[in-house]
């Protein structure tokens, strides 16, 4: 039985040949650029020639549909580009084949964050599973960032439970890192998504007093009851972003709808160039 791995990329030359390294034993390897500007399509090309291109979205969801229709292989493995696969895991990939154990295997995922693993709040390995080894029938894609896995009714899950076979994910280099990739560039697609009716709505309250219970409850949430605090310092850091991202969401989201728009700096630079005219029309006025 045959493999097709797929990895989406948008300037990805810092992580991408480590990627590639863990997976080039599988029978093709299926690169979807969103036209990156930096040296990613030229690492590639020395693992693969089966690239193809997709139009920048901001993020990878939309084109993995796309990458899933290029692959030839009745098994699929899905692999970011900031993953690894190590050979454990890629050994008991082969075991599932053999053994025909399921239709859709649910990976764990050993996240790193400033350089150390994260081990509760969500990010531990086996409580952050997702279905990315599949044959290709049982699973399509949609485009909603972050719920986008559609997998039939019929299909026999398998979920791997040794962290040790698990992918190695990168995610977050550092605090920058977080604040740039998804307290700022996520939470907008998030707050697009539901302004649009593509995902159900952040439901904070309406008084300050309600938000405010809300976001404590939340950071309660992660640190108290999901065991952030045996993460040290990255657990207590990790549960006040978890917190700020979702009062980030919460305010792009008013004021798409306070505008009617997802486009909220145009409407806004109007208002100001209406502004700005009223005060100029008074030197004419002179």
């Amino acid at each position: 039985m045959k493999v097709s791995v797929l990895i989406n990329t948008l300037n990805e030359e810092k992580n991408i040949r480590n990627c590639l390294e863990s997976v080039k034993w599988a029978d093709e390897i299926v690169i979807v650029d969103m036209h990156s500007d930096d040296h990613t399509v030229e690492i590639a090309r020395e693992y693969t020639d089966k690239i193809f291109f997709f139009k920048r979205m901001g993020y990878a969801d939309p084109a993995r549909q796309f990458a899933l229709e290029q692959a030839s292989c009745e098994w699929v493995l899905v692999v970011d580009a900031d993953e690894i696969v190590p050979l454990k895991l890629k050994n008991k990939l082969q075991e599932v084949m053999e053994k025909d154990l399921g239709d859709v295997v649910n990976i764990p995922h050993n996240n790193y964050f400033a350089g150390k693993q994260i081990q509760h709040m969500g990010w531990g390995p086996l409580q952050d599973l997702h279905p990315r080894f599949f044959k290709k029938k049982y699973l399509y894609f949609g485009d909603r960032i972050h719920d986008f896995i559609n997998i039939s009714e019929d299909a026999r899950h398998y979920n791997l439970t040794d962290p040790q076979e698990g992918f190695l994910h990168f995610s977050y280099l550092d605090f920058e890192h977080y604040i740039d990739k998804a307290l700022n560039h996520y939470t907008t697609i998030e707050a697009k998504n539901i302004f649009e009716g593509k995902k159900q709505g952040y439901k904070l309250g309406k008084s300050v007093p309600g938000i405010l219970f809300r976001l404590f409850r939340g950071f309660f949430d992660v640190y108290v009851r999901d065991k952030g605090y045996k993460d040290g310092f990255r657990g207590l850091s990790l549960s006040f972003l978890s917190v700020i991202y979702n009062l980030i969401v919460y305010l792009k989201l008013g004021l798409m709808k306070e505008y009617n728009t997802i486009n909220t700096r145009e409407k806004i630079r109007g208002e100001y160039q209406k502004i700005t005219d009223e005060v100029l029309s008074e030197y004419n006025e002179e």
